[in-house]
């Protein structure tokens, strides 16, 4: 009879209870972990000002790079915020899960322990150097050994520069300073992508000569801080740009700049 109980209609009752409880439990684990997506209420959008592709200011940010961002929110329906810290802080901010978005970041095997990197590529910038227009001139990677370079903190030129022992290099948080030093005489040569060197030079006036050394370009990518809880909405995004590509929607924007 102890045998026949225990296996009788309590028992199924009791055994398809706790079937819903095992049932219940992953899915209130699945709910609670899209729950922070569903309830930020904006994407946090970091880096630092680098026009024309990230320009802030008076007004709601802007430049290529933010633009492309922002029609892509558009479509989505997702709220953005932007702020404006030096590279080396923005990259910090994205590894510690403070912010969820970088637009521009180079491909490294350290930055990857931190970000996810999307299947979004950027426009590509070649490298150029600024000097003074009576300094030596610069042909090829030989002529930077021994000379001192402003280069922009938290960022990267290729491996080529960046492997390189010889030149000296100075680090700074924005571009508009490092050709400044240069004017100044306080270093003899600033690189800069080649398209905002050229615009600071118009803007500003600075007396320098571009070198007809070139670094080539690297992809430069969207990417999301693998702490964020938009990392599970990364495939929408994909989507949403791919979809601006096709209707023409992107080189629309890329030739408002260049």
């Amino acid at each position: 009879m102890l045998a026949s109980s225990a296996w009788g209609p309590g028992f199924r009752r009791r055994r398809f209870g706790l079937a819903v409880c095992a049932l219940w439990v992953p899915l209130s684990f699945a709910v609670q972990a899209q729950a922070p997506v569903a309830m930020a209420a904006e994407l946090r959008v970091v880096g630092s000002a680098d026009p024309p592709y990230r320009i802030f200011g008076p007004g709601s940010p802007r430049g290529l790079y933010f633009d492309l961002m922002s029609e892509a929110a558009r479509r989505l329906g997702w709220r953005l915020s932007f702020l404006e810290v030096p590279s080396a802080r923005a990259f910090r901010m994205m590894e510690q899960g403070e912010a969820d978005v970088m637009l521009g970041p180079l491909m490294t095997a350290d930055r990857m322990r931190f970000l996810r990197y999307c299947e979004v590529h950027l426009p590509v910038e070649d490298k150029a150097f600024y000097a003074l227009p009576d300094a030596a001139p610069v042909n090829s990677l030989s002529d930077l050994d021994g000379r001192s370079i402003a280069v922009h903190r938290g960022k990267r030129y290729g491996s080529a520069f960046d492997d390189r022992t010889g030149p000296v290099r100075q680090e700074v948080n924005d571009y508009r300073v490092a050709l400044e030093m240069v004017v100044r005489g306080r270093l003899e040569l600033a690189i800069v992508p080649e398209r905002q060197g050229d615009l600071l030079l118009r803007q500003h006036g600075f007396p320098l000569r571009k070198q007809s050394l070139r670094l080539a370009g690297e992809l430069p990518y969207v990417v999301i801080s693998l702490r964020s809880p938009w990392l599970s909405r990364q495939a929408e995004l994909e989507r949403t740009f791919k979809l601006m590509r096709e209707d023409g929607s992107w080189q629309r924007i890329e030739r408002s700049y260049f």
